[in-house]
Formats: structure tokens, sequence, C-alpha cells
């Protein structure tokens, strides 16, 4: 889901790290687009002029990052960790 949709995208990515909006905003215009929306674990770059198939980009936050309780990042996708059961405790993290 998203983190908010009152705020601008950049601010959104600062929150979750700092300096993270503006490294996303760099990415996004080194190819022509602009940072449009910021989710938990990715975000879009659009192109942001006049066109009849306006193209726009999803990319991915890395596998393995934190995104709620219990959660991580797997895809593009706030996923349950998977907890192996055994002594010790330890994770399946789906980060290669």
């Amino acid at each position: 889901g998203y983190i908010s949709a009152a705020r601008n995208p950049k601010e959104d990515a600062d929150d979750c790290y700092p300096g993270l909006g503006d490294y996303i905003t760099r990415v996004c215009s080194s190819s022509g687009t602009t940072l449009t929306r910021f989710s938990e674990c990715s975000y879009t770059c659009e192109k942001k002029e006049p066109c009849l198939s306006c193209s726009w980009t999803k990319r991915n936050l890395p596998d393995g990052l934190p995104c709620g309780r219990c959660r991580e990042c797997c895809g593009g996708i706030c996923t349950r960790i998977q907890f192996n059961l055994q002594n010790p405790l330890t994770l399946k993290s789906c980060a290669k």
C-alpha cells in the first residue's frame, strides 16, 4: 500500500530513509521520467509530457527490506516473513 496519498512521493521516500527520495528522483530523471509514486516496496517513474501512449516504469526496492510488522519486500510486494521454527529461530528471507 501507499504510505501517504497527500504528500509527494519524494518526501515519502525520504521518510523511509534520508536521501532515498533524492536518489530515486535522480534514477527517474536519468531516464527522462518523473517520480510519481512511492510505496512500501516499489516506486513508479512516468513521462510527464502529453502523449498518446504515455510510459511508466515500476521499480522494486531491494528484496529483504522490512516493510511492516514481520514483513519484508519480495519482488515489489510486502509479504509475510517465513520463520524456521527451530532452535535457534531463523528466517527464510526472499533476499538472495
